[in-house]
């Protein structure tokens, strides 16, 4: 039987709440039936990390950066990470004990596959609201960019080919890197996904979800790059319908936070840019 191979698991920390560090720590360490090191990047905290965790294993790296942002952090766990495949975790999310082995499995020996599981959405006190979940397989480019896959990155594992030829995080996104990173990957690999769940998303007011302003206008950049590399998709219907469901998106959440002028607004330029798709969710009120 070959040697099963090393999962790193990069998790960058920014001014973290150590009762939700903790356990996002211990997660990752507590994977079953998988090889893991956990690369902790201290994005310059103003108390080290180090001093924080409190944890004794030599699975875990606490890596120390200079302040620059999630991507960059992301960025210099990648760089340490010694694993064949690599899963990414946040300071307050945790992972399911038996995803990674279910993930590995998934991924079987083929190294141009990103595996994916469930994404459970959950409050402050990680107490369940929904389950995120994805049935698409295969070469999925296409769907990712008209939104269709609503998958989480915590919730998928890939394999360093993929990682490689992905390139890093981009450092100019305030928002939506882990989404650019992702379509990225998605142009080197197919996918295969299970039901079964995989992370556990805690959302809070400080969570990346809350900022409906910054959310689009990341997805919105991670269109226009995505376009810039694939140039001749320009002005096409893809681009189009790309758009509508960024500024529906964007609709749904400026709705739920009460900004009635901003979600109607966001409502019609979807609607401009794909009548037929967009019309019914207006009908269903933005659902």
């Amino acid at each position: 039987m070959s040697p099963q191979p090393l999962v790193s698991i990069v998790v960058p920390v920014w001014q973290p709440r150590l009762d939700w560090l903790r356990p996002a720590v211990e997660s990752a360490l507590g994977q079953a039936e998988v090889e893991v090191e956990v690369l902790v990047v201290d994005d310059g905290c103003a108390t080290p990390v180090r001093d924080l965790l409190g944890i004794a294993d030599a699975r875990l790296h606490v890596i120390r950066v200079a302040h620059g942002g999630v991507a960059r952090a992301r960025n210099a766990g990648l760089a340490a990470a010694r694993g064949r495949y690599v899963r990414f975790l946040d300071a307050d999310d945790v992972l399911e004990r038996g995803s990674t082995a279910r993930l590995l499995r998934l991924c079987g020996e083929d190294e141009q596959v990103v595996a994916y599981g469930a994404t459970v959405m959950c409050d402050e006190e990680l107490r369940p609201r929904r389950t995120v979940v994805s049935t698409l397989q295969g070469r999925i480019l296409r769907e990712a960019l008209l939104g269709r896959f609503e998958v989480w990155i915590i919730s998928m594992l890939f394999p360093r080919a993929v990682v490689d030829a992905t390139g890093p995080f981009d450092t100019s996104f305030d928002r939506a890197a882990d989404g650019d990173f992702v379509l990225r990957a998605l142009e080197h690999a197919e996918v295969r996904g299970e039901e079964r769940v995989a992370s556990f998303y805690r959302r809070h007011r400080g969570s990346a979800t809350g900022d409906v302003a910054a959310g689009e206008a990341g997805l919105q950049l991670m269109l226009d790059r995505y376009f810039e590399r694939h140039e001749t998709e320009r002005g096409t219907r893809l681009e189009r319908q790309a758009r509508a469901w960024v500024y529906l998106a964007a609709a749904r959440g400026y709705r739920a936070h009460g900004q009635r002028r901003r979600a109607l607004d966001r409502a019609l330029r979807a609607l401009r840019r794909d009548p037929g798709r967009v019309l019914p969710h207006l009908a269903r009120g933005l659902r």
